[in-house]
């Protein structure tokens, strides 16, 4: 080549360009590209030292995983701590699959004040936001708490609760982003038999004095009849979709206070519901050996706290007044049948957390089949289908993308699996956190890109369950590497199973 030819290929290496394109280029990474990066020459290794590139790696790690981005304090971070949040993801992932024993770095004890004389179970439930910094615990002596637990193990938590719901009868079902992503939305419901109603509470922990706001509330169960709770609420930005008995699926706007309902159960098919996903306007209901897409009616306002029922051939309040004849009938818009292999029975689902308020991962699901010491997982993405919103045409559809096998091979009965969790990102990953015979087990899968291909995972135990170590409740952040269990001798334990950056 001549020697121009030589001159311009050397003037497009990367070394070469200004700053500034570097920088934009950097936007596009990961952490673990940014590192890799740093290490190949003198000007790259510089402008990775800029705090822009780790503000940017942080911003572009919490839309992957779906972390409550507030929850780093950006502006008041050193680069070694943005550094350290852009790394997390890939840390844990690295330790897993190069099979290091994960322990906890760092164990600390939450222990509110609680008076001597006090018996019985002091904690009910715990819920880590996504971002592992805010924690969400049922108190049946304080009620509904909201604690501040650092932005990883060399920050010490918050001495009281950044707010409370002093409602020592209220459960934790299920919490989400508000529409602008910078607060909590909190859905809890009554244990009290005499108190029918789900509240809708919003909080914002970063501003000065945060303080719980009631968005409002609505009966769960028509009267004379009795709400048994078989699946996990779905909340999707200010939208709720919950079932309810006898066989309805309830639509709730949090903010409006609109809602409608359906029935979902025809009487001849399992009316289970193991999990619900909200997207583009429908709701997908994963039940026994099919899956179910419907559209959500146009929600109307609540009167009386009651919602409309739109049934087969009428439309009644929850209050029993109004009937209104002659609307339509609500079927799911398809049905899709799924099956294991013939040696495999459904056990279990996980969806994706709800906690993405900008979607880079698709939206998908697992469902879990097991039986003699085998599970596997069949992995579903929803797909928007209809751009044009043409209303003769279905919104969304389940994709079935295939199955990853030989899990959970540390159980010997399926019966002491523990489901609950979504799944989570965890860098390139997809992450589920069961509980088995030995403890609390992560799990690391490759997602599926091929129906009949290979899809690998990685698993190792996060907590063991030995002697008499009994838990409540357990919650972990596969973003941070935070675990949070309740153990039943009234203790909060929290964990960091990564090291923190130095101070």
């Amino acid at each position: 080549m001549d020697y121009p030819s030589l001159q311009l290929m050397a003037s497009l290496c990367l070394e070469n360009l200004p700053a500034d394109i570097l920088i934009q280029i950097h936007k596009h990474l990961d952490g673990r590209d940014i590192i890799i990066l740093r290490k190949t020459c003198r000007k790259l290794h510089a402008v990775t030292q800029r705090r822009t590139v780790w503000l940017n790696a942080v911003r572009r790690m919490c839309r992957r995983h779906g972390v409550f981005t507030p929850s780093f304090p950006v502006e008041d971070m050193s680069i070694t701590e943005l550094e350290h949040v852009s790394l997390c993801p890939s840390r844990l992932s690295s330790l897993i699959h190069n099979e290091i024993p994960l322990q906890s770095f760092i164990t600390r004890i939450l222990e509110p004040r609680t008076p001597s004389n006090f018996e019985g179970d002091l904690y009910t439930d715990a819920f880590l936001i996504p971002g592992g910094r805010f924690l969400v615990v049922n108190s049946t002596h304080h009620g509904l708490c909201l604690w501040d637990l650092g932005i990883h193990g060399g920050k010490a938590p918050k001495f009281r609760p950044v707010a409370v719901i002093p409602d020592v009868n209220r459960v934790l079902l299920c919490s989400g982003p508000t529409q602008d992503g910078l607060g909590i939305i909190l859905i809890s419901w009554s244990t009290s038999t005499s108190d029918r109603t789900l509240c809708a509470h919003e909080i914002y922990p970063c501003t000065n004095c945060p303080q719980f706001t009631l968005l409002g509330s609505i009966q769960y169960a028509q009267q004379g009849t009795r709400f048994t709770v078989n699946h996990k609420p779905t909340l999707y930005g200010d939208l709720l979709v919950f079932a309810n008995s006898p066989g309805h699926i309830v639509a709730w706007n949090t903010r409006l206070d609109t809602a409608i309902a359906w029935r979902y159960h025809d009487g001849h098919d399992d009316q289970y519901i193991y999990d619900m996903l909200i997207y583009e306007g429908s709701v997908i209901l994963i039940q026994g050996h099919k899956l179910s897409v419907w559209d959500i009616p146009p929600l109307r306002l609540l009167l009386s706290d009651g919602y409309e029922i739109i049934d087969q051939t009428y439309s009644v309040r929850t209050d029993g007044s109004e009937l209104n004849f002659g609307n339509a009938n609500q079927t799911p818009r398809y049905v899709i049948v799924y099956s294991f292999p013939s040696h495999q029975e459904l056990v279990g689902s996980s969806v994706l957390s709800p906690w993405f308020s900008s979607i880079d991962p698709p939206i998908s699901f697992g469902i879990f089949g097991y039986k003699d010491e085998e599970c596997s997982m069949l992995y579903y993405t929803v797909k928007s289908i209809n751009p044009s919103r043409d209303p003769l045409l279905p919104m969304v559809f389940p994709i079935k993308m295939g199955m990853v096998p030989n899990l959970f091979t540390d159980t010997s009965s399926s019966d002491d699996i523990n489901y609950s969790k979504p799944l989570q990102h965890c860098d390139d990953e997809l992450c589920l956190t069961t509980i088995t015979n030995q403890g609390i087990v992560i799990s690391l899968m490759t997602p599926p890109i091929l129906l009949d291909g290979p899809s690998s995972s990685k698993t190792t135990v996060l907590f063991s369950r030995f002697g008499t170590r009994a838990l409540i409740s357990w919650s972990f952040c596969a973003a941070s590497g935070r675990l949070v269990v309740v153990e039943y001798s009234k203790v909060i334990r929290i964990m960091d199973f990564l090291v923190p950056p130095p101070s």
